[in-house]
């Protein structure tokens, strides 16, 4: 009872520990016209070092003027054409607006003269090309090119145009192989979000007239709304537009060697997906359905640990920007207005370590590991390693649980903020073995060195198996190879001429508890 009622004190002061941690103070905030709806947002410096918001909104572009951001400002409206969606970026003193409204085409916003007066137009197209773009998805503008992402009669994929005169941009090249819903841009390399091929791209846009298809990849929601490149170009962090999907890290230096390294789902509302991944040094900034926005640490990407969070009310938080000199994150919730926060960036705590079998010492993968009271859950991998972490240092209960085992709860694991501690978890089965089993669970497998077929028989008095019964065939490392129902007495596996020479166990369980483990050698 002391044990119990010490975990449950734990719990309950690690979970209002966590919720007091927001690590996103909210300093300031602007409502729009209820008729208003909000989309994309950027930031603008002026000559005078002031501040501002750029926001698309349902009728065009709003900038408000954050010097005082506890008292923003909207100082200019520009008309667009009725939208829910309203993408921008900015290049050179200039901002361009795209939308789906067909007939929008890109306005191109004069910043230059903040904060006493913008000037626009709407832009279509240059020289032969003029009139063809006609609506966007989303835009980008880096390094003097001005991208343009999904919807024209141009192409539905990306347009690139060269701003040496912001005023006017140049149509330079058409990436045409499939839809593009964005893009992230750096270098030479153009990062696509191929939101219906559900996979994002990898573009050689070394020569813009002419941009190659590298690579392509699927996202684990299989329908790629956004995407963001490392700083150090290593890692690609991608988001998915459907509800469950998690944001995904990838590892991208090796472009014929992509690997899936970690996922994450936002803690207070793990089905209401991230929309757009913002990445700013080592943190990722998040703004999600159901009115949340939240700092993910990426120290490590293969271990994505949420050290903050805000609610911006209950719609989708359509995007953020981190990158003003000042440091503020204003945010648009799409239904609630403009969200300003003083943010704190802060490492978490890490915990590693590996789940193994106290009886054969084997790797038990798809192990549960939580840090009690902190929202993120792990599941070890084929080899039982597990990463795991913590928003706020301190001493915590570990859960670790395996359907099949004796679960396990280990007391005062110390994390420290910017470190990593190891725990090594070894979990008790719930198997009662041939040799000192009650007669009526004993099982047998027929022959012990194998060609092609096994079988695995039960005593007459067999276990009361049900509907989850199962057979699993694992190798040393802990991978299962092969898994199967439980037929009857007597269930045959056939086909194991397929598996490399080596020892293997033999994995007997019910829904209710019963296990056993039998080891037989594969000639």
């Amino acid at each position: 009872m002391k044990n119990s009622l010490a975990f449950a004190a734990l719990f309950f002061l690690s979970q209002n520990l966590f919720s007091q941690n927001s690590n996103l103070e909210l300093v300031g905030r602007f409502k729009f016209d209820s008729l208003v709806s909000l989309a994309g947002c950027w930031h603008f410096v002026d000559s005078f070092e002031n501040e501002y918001a750029l926001v698309g909104t349902s009728k065009g572009l709003s900038i408000i003027d954050l010097n005082e951001p506890s008292h923003p400002e909207e100082i200019f409206k520009i008309p667009g054409l009725p939208s829910n969606w309203r993408e921008l970026k900015t290049w050179g003193g200039f901002a361009f607006v795209g939308s789906e409204a067909p007939g929008s085409g890109i306005t191109i916003v004069d910043l230059r003269h903040l904060p006493d007066s913008v000037s626009y137009k709407i832009w279509m197209g240059d020289g032969l090309n003029e009139g063809k773009i006609t609506s966007s998805h989303s835009v980008n503008a880096v390094d003097g090119y001005l991208y343009i992402f999904g919807g024209s009669m141009l192409t539905n994929g990306a347009i690139i145009c060269d701003l040496a005169d912001p005023w006017n941009p140049v149509v330079v090249g058409l990436y045409s192989d499939n839809y593009l819903h964005d893009g992230f841009v750096r270098g030479d390399t153009l990062w696509g979000s191929e939101i219906y091929q559900k996979q994002f791209s990898v573009i050689d846009i070394s020569d813009k007239t002419k941009p190659k298809l590298l690579q392509t990849q699927p996202t684990p929601g299989q329908f790629n709304h956004n995407t963001w490149l490392s700083d150090d170009g290593k890692y690609l962090f991608t988001t998915d537009e459907k509800p469950d999907a998690p944001l995904a890290s990838f590892k991208v230096d090796d472009l014929d060697d992509i690997q899936l390294l970690d996922t994450y789902l936002p803690s207070a509302n793990p089905s209401r997906e991230v929309h757009n991944v913002r990445g700013l040094g080592n943190f990722l900034i998040n703004p999600s359905y159901g009115g949340q926005l939240t700092i993910v640490d990426a120290t490590f990407p293969d271990n994505l640990v949420e050290t903050g969070f805000a609610s911006c009310g209950t719609s989708l938080v359509w995007d953020a920007d981190p990158y003003l000199p000042s440091g503020i994150i204003f945010a648009t919730a799409k239904n609630e207005g403009l969200y300003i926060f003083k943010p704190k960036y802060q490492q978490a705590a890490y915990l590693e370590g590996r789940v193994t079998d106290a009886s054969t010492g084997l790797p038990v993968p798809s192990a549960t590991v939580k840090i009690i009271g902190m929202p993120k859950t792990e599941q070890s991998t084929n080899f039982g390693f597990f990463k795991t972490g913590s928003s706020l240092a301190g001493a915590y209960f570990v859960s670790v649980e395996k359907i099949g085992y004796e679960p396990k709860n280990i007391p005062n694991v110390v994390l420290k903020t910017g470190e990593i501690a190891n725990l090594d978890v070894e979990l008790q089965p719930l198997v009662i073995s041939a040799k000192n089993a009650p007669a009526q669970q004993k099982i047998r497998i027929s022959p012990t060195m194998v060609e092609n077929q096994i079988t695995v028989e039960f005593a007459e008095n067999q276990p009361d198996f049900d509907e989850h019964s199962k057979i699993f065939v694992a190798n040393l490392h802990g991978q299962t190879v092969l898994e199967t129902p439980v037929t009857g007495r007597e269930t045959q596996i056939s086909n194991l001429s397929v598996l490399p020479k080596g020892q293997y166990v033999v994995l007997v369980k019910n829904g209710k508890g019963w296990s056993a483990v039998k080891r037989f050698n594969k000639n």
